[in-house]
């Protein structure tokens, strides 16, 4: 017979205080993560204000307050007129000033990368066992994407287009939204990286990945996926370390 637990009185100082977050930073989150993963890309237009309102969520108010932080913020301008609307822009960042700030965040960089290639290892051999025609062929579509990318914008998304085909062909949701999440956290330093760099590095990689899925090789899905992310933190320690 188990005994009776001993009710304790939890000491209310190791709850730390729960700072409501306004609504118009949700849709200045949801914005960045929008362009981090590559979905909006420079030049792109966001719908009118009362249809993206109604589609978020959130009062036109809530809007206009989150597109002003982000204008701020230099990450969209709002063109004024019959015709003008919220428009993204692209990033503007001296090389000196991105090296700086991946050798300040580089430890957590590493470990980020540490993630990234076990769940994405694992989402490469389960999309290997389960995928469909059309999962492959949603791979090779991101992939002519990247090999015509003229700029590193449509070189990126076409990057996440693929990485994010693999992780749903592994028909996993809760895999796929850890597999989001990761890219949307690495694209912040990476995506303002050379675009040589990403496209060039991602294509090969992502090659070995596809024909091993196409072949329902879950073992050889695996280690293609964990290679590319491996030579992802060499290509990254290289940049961090330049001169």
């Amino acid at each position: 017979m188990s005994m009776p637990h001993t009710r304790r009185v939890v000491d209310a100082s190791q709850f730390p205080p729960l700072r409501p977050v306004p609504g118009y930073l949700a849709v200045v989150d949801f914005v960045r993560r929008e362009i981090s993963l590559g979905r909006l890309l420079p030049g792109d237009r966001l719908p009118a204000e009362r249809r993206l309102a109604e589609q978020l969520g959130v009062a036109r108010e809530t809007l206009r307050q989150a597109l002003r932080v982000l204008e701020g913020g230099g990450f969209l301008s709002i063109e004024r007129g019959a015709n003008g609307g919220a428009v993204i822009l692209a990033d503007v960042v001296d090389d000196a000033v991105l090296r700086s700030e991946l050798r300040t965040r580089k430890d957590s960089l590493v470990q980020l990368i540490e993630y990234r290639a076990e769940i994405e290892s694992s989402a490469a051999r389960l999309a290997a066992t389960k995928r469909t025609d059309a999962d492959v062929d949603a791979m090779r579509a991101a992939q002519a994407e990247l090999s015509g990318a003229e700029d590193k914008d449509v070189s990126r998304s076409a990057d996440t287009a693929f990485h994010l085909a693999v992780a749903t062909a592994a028909g996993n949701p809760f895999l796929l939204q850890a597999v989001e999440d990761a890219r949307a956290t690495m694209f912040f330093p990476v995506d303002l990286a050379t675009f040589e760099f990403v496209k060039e590095t991602s294509h090969r990689g992502h090659e070995a990945v596809l024909r091993a899925i196409a072949d329902r090789d879950p073992d050889a899905a695996a280690a293609a996926m964990r290679e590319h992310v491996e030579q992802t933190r060499v290509d990254l320690m290289a940049l961090i370390d330049a001169e």
